[in-house]
């Protein structure tokens, strides 16, 4: 049976999201984003409200005939944003998922955490790990015993080798290559008001 899936974010990325969803045989019942009215159709989904309904996703859906959905994802492109989001739905324990394009490769070894996407043309091999609210864009590989921090991200046909490591919010550009057992981290700071990295971590500006 289709899956049904809310997005938050209805920008290029969440349209790109919503196309491996659909293209998968899932339904996209609709997004959250601030930058649109509600009512607003993305690609012949709606725009169902802003953002911080996703503090209460209950109330979002019992004002409609829609079931509250299966899946929730967050398909904002900034790693500190989609952090932030992700640990909203964490905090309300919605039903995150993890977003695979049908014409992704991922190996059966590979490990994905929620709210991770992998989408059209990405390859992820053996060993890989992919930790929450990972973004593979189109095209990119994440060869064997790879790991992705939390929130990184690999750009169009970037590629990460053999053993590399990207860091917690740490991002590869379009067809940039991180070698063998090689490591990239991003410069961090703790959120506003964190004692400690478990309570968030944030792109320094």
């Amino acid at each position: 049976m289709p899956q049904r899936w809310l997005i938050l974010g209805a920008g290029g990325h969440g349209r790109s999201v919503c196309d491996a969803i659909t293209a998968s045989g899932d339904h996209v019942v609709g997004f959250l984003d601030d930058a649109l009215p509600a009512g607003t159709l993305v690609n012949g989904t709606p725009v169902l409200d802003v953002l911080s309904l996703a503090w209460d996703l209950n109330r979002l859906f019992e004002a409609s005939e829609e079931a509250p959905p299966d899946h929730v994802v967050v398909a904002i492109g900034n790693p500190g944003l989609r952090q932030t989001w992700q640990q909203v739905l964490e905090q309300v324990a919605a039903p995150l998922g993890v977003v695979l394009h049908p014409r992704a490769i991922v190996s059966a070894t590979a490990q994905l955490g929620p709210g991770s996407v992998v989408l059209a043309g990405a390859v992820v091999n053996a060993n890989a790990s992919l930790h929450q609210g990972v973004l593979v864009n189109s095209g990119a590989v994440v060869d064997h015993d790879a790991i992705c921090g939390a929130y990184s991200q690999l750009g169009v046909n970037a590629a990460m080798a053999g053993g590399s490591r990207l860091g917690p919010l740490a991002r590869l550009a379009p067809g940039e290559v991180l070698n063998c057992r090689q490591t990239r981290f991003a410069s961090l700071e703790l959120a506003p008001g964190a004692s400690d990295p478990g309570e968030g971590l944030t792109l320094k500006p």
